[in-house]
């Protein structure tokens, strides 16, 4: 057996096999003859005059002046049948002229001849179909000596199923409807088809098998894929288990870091506290002023790091604790959160408006904590208006989520470092202007993604900050 050839590139003579109307030629036939006329090729389409027509509009609606085409002779929509004469077919006779029509293309400046074509009426009646292997085996000959490209079409409705099964033969591509098979597995070259003896027919056995070889090897080429498929498969969960089992180890890890800060720093710290106080309450007037004002820096560092302690705490307690989902009244929670920050400063004076109605499904006590965070931060950097503004709402939908936000009218800030804004201990605004530990966005934004949803902001300074958050529309399952 010889060897098998090398793949080829897509083959300038196609076939298009086709159902129905002939409108249904168009996404392929038009833009190879737009291509072609774009291309400086002579385009030439055969066919009947009604589809001639239909052709000419198509080739209209796609910005082609095809009068002008015509006129200068890039274009030519013939009906002629003159090689029917006295109603048979002669494949050499139809294959030479076509010859001389390649030429007289190349004489008159084109690069070559384009041609497509219906091949009911090509052919003429049903038993020239006879002679459609003998045809398309020489024309495939002539596309490998001349300038010529071009599509064959079977309308497979109308023509005898010999006629479709000689296409196939024929063709090294094939268009079926729109899509292209580039490689046609039952094509047999003009060299094996035309020849006439018979023990040189039998050479078309011999392609029948490098065909059979050829599916095999594609078969044994995706089996071996697929267990290549499967091996990487098999690594991603290896590496995802020993991920997994490292993100575990991290987890508690930081479960045990945790505990260490709930119990092994609060110890000391209250000790520094309590001494402090005694050393005020005791020693106050033996220190002095200055003495005082020492004692009164320790107070506010050991508060500053009591702070700190209870935000990682509670950002820890966000990243670990299971979602309880249920119904949950967001309006009945910012009206809590307000509440509790009139009551830490009565002396302020400040609007809250909260929307009415306001539900989304997820876990009360951490969406308490969202809208502490966020109205508490509103009211923080309000703090230093006549009159603070801070208002809680929803403003409509992001791909089946609810979009709220918590906007207030204080300092805000520069979004050119909205980067770092959810980092961890990332802070805007110095200690001596608004105090803070820089835990509560981290929180926030651990919270909502948790829950499915994203944070971010928008802002400039001294005009407010507007906070939006996303949680999922539907019930809880």
């Amino acid at each position: 057996m010889s060897p098998e050839p090398a793949p080829t590139e897509s083959s300038r003579h196609k076939c298009l096999i086709y159902d129905g109307h002939p409108s249904e030629q168009l996404p392929v036939i038009a833009p190879l003859l737009i291509d072609g006329i774009n291309d400086r090729w002579r385009c030439l389409y055969l066919g009947d005059p009604d589809t001639l027509q239909m052709i000419d509009s198509a080739l209209g609606d796609r910005g082609i002046d095809t009068g002008g085409e015509v006129r200068r002779g890039a274009l030519v929509l013939s009906a002629d049948r003159s090689h029917l004469a006295g109603g048979t077919f002669d494949p050499q006779s139809l294959v030479q002229t076509l010859r001389g029509l390649i030429d007289d293309a190349v004489s008159d400046g084109f690069l070559g001849l384009c041609a497509t074509g219906d091949m009911a009426w090509e052919l003429g009646s049903e038993k020239n179909f006879t002679h459609l292997v003998e045809y398309e085996s020489r024309l495939e000959q002539v596309f490998h000596e001349k300038p010529l490209r071009g599509i064959c079409q079977y309308r497979r409705d109308l023509l005898p199923h010999h006629a479709v099964r000689h296409a196939l033969l024929t063709h090294r591509s094939v268009y079926v409807g729109d899509t292209l098979n580039q490689d046609n597995l039952f094509y047999v070259p003009p060299d094996i088809l035309l020849e006439g003896d018979e023990s040189e027919r039998d050479r078309q056995g011999e392609w029948m098998c490098r065909q059979i070889v050829r599916v095999l090897k594609a078969e044994a080429a995706r089996d071996q894929a697929l267990r290549d498929l499967r091996a990487a498969n098999h690594d991603l969960e290896r590496r995802v288990a020993e991920r997994t089992e490292e993100l575990e180890v991290a987890n508690r890890q930081l479960e045990a870091f945790s505990y260490s800060v709930s119990h092994d720093l609060r110890a000391p710290l209250r000790a520094i506290g309590g001494f402090r106080e005694v050393l005020s309450t005791d020693f106050g007037e033996v220190l002095g002023a200055e003495g005082r004002s020492h004692l009164a820096r320790i107070r506010n560092a050991v508060e500053r790091m009591q702070a700190l302690i209870e935000g990682m705490l509670t950002l820890s307690r966000a990243g670990k604790a299971p979602l309880a989902r249920v119904a949950v009244d967001l309006t009945a929670l910012a009206e809590e959160v307000s509440h509790e920050l009139r009551a830490g400063s009565p002396e302020r004076a400040a609007d809250f408006v909260i929307q009415l109605g306001l539900t989304a499904p997820g876990d009360r006590t951490l969406l308490r904590a969202v809208l502490a965070n966020l109205l508490g931060n509103a009211w923080k950097f309000s703090g230093r208006r006549g009159k603070a503004r801070i208002e809680f709402g929803r403003s409509g939908q992001e791909a089946g989520h609810q979009v709220f936000f918590v906007r207030d009218n204080g300092a805000g800030f520069d979004l050119a470092h909205a980067q770092r804004l959810f980092g961890t201990f990332q802070r805007f605004h110095r200690e001596d202007e608004f105090p803070g530990t820089g835990v509560g966005l981290a929180t926030v934004q651990r919270i909502i993604t948790r829950h499915g949803g994203r944070v971010w902001a928008e802002s400039e300074p001294e005009r407010g900050a507007t906070f939006f958050f996303t949680l999922p529309d539907a019930p809880p399952g």
